[in-house]
């Protein structure tokens, strides 16, 4: 998928085989008596089709670390790039426009519509993205996703006829269903059992091999982190082991 013309004029792409990209970044927050600083002086690479693991304590800048990759929030100060296009220069809806195309999200409550079948929520991004002229496409796609993900009989399941697990399964498809270069996921399985919370986190973390695109997995399970390609721990907002 490609970003507007006007945006690709914008964030020109450089040849590189990360997904992201954050160079000396710095994110600081207004707060009742001062500012606090949610990230400091970060410098990431997310290697495409790989999986990384995020671990820290609560309030250490896990949550504002994805909300900086996933193009919704800002830096103060540094850069951040996507697939190769530097972001710093675009304007809101030119961040929208590549955020869309080629970031995926993940989010802890499923955020499924209910009136709507599986293959149908997991269509809603592509519909978004290049209108309902598309339809079988679409449907193709999406079925194909599924699939992969070991999903394709919840087709014609509504939400409220799935367990959790197949729910987050959905989820994951529709976050796949543009074939984005990077995945987000922040404590997928906070409402899960240990059991589907595991199997959970394991299809997520097969992405990278399935799709090629990298996986960036908030979570507070070592189980699960030691799963990962790499493991970063932040503390008071930096990068305290990589």
């Amino acid at each position: 998928m490609s970003i507007s013309t006007e945006a690709a004029r914008r964030a020109p792409f450089v040849a590189s085989h990360q997904a992201a990209r954050l160079t000396t970044v710095d994110v600081v927050l207004a707060a009742p008596g001062g500012t606090v600083h949610a990230l400091r002086d970060v410098d990431l690479d997310v290697h495409a089709a790989s999986s990384l693991a995020v671990t820290g304590a609560s309030g250490s800048g896990k949550s504002t670390l994805l909300s900086v990759l996933a193009l919704v929030r800002r830096p103060t100060s540094g850069s951040v790039a996507v697939d190769g296009h530097e972001t710093s220069g675009l304007d809101r809806s030119e961040l929208v426009s590549l955020r869309s195309s080629r970031v995926g999200t993940v989010f802890q409550s499923f955020h499924l519509e209910g009136s709507l079948s599986a293959v149908q929520n997991v269509m809603l991004p592509w519909y978004f993205r290049h209108g309902r002229t598309a339809r079988r496409t679409a449907k193709e796609r999406a079925l194909g996703v599924l699939d992969l993900l070991g999903g394709v009989h919840l087709a014609d399941r509504r939400p409220a006829d799935m367990c959790e697990e197949d729910r987050q399964r959905v989820a994951i498809a529709r976050a796949l269903v543009l074939d984005p270069a990077l995945v987000l996921a922040d404590e997928p399985a906070t409402s899960l059992d240990r059991d589907a919370a595991d199997a959970v986190a394991g299809l997520l973390l097969a992405v990278p091999r399935l799709t090629g695109a990298a996986v960036v997995l908030v979570t507070a399970r070592s189980c699960v982190a030691a799963a990962a390609d790499r493991v970063v721990e932040l503390a008071s907002g930096r990068i305290v082991s990589a």
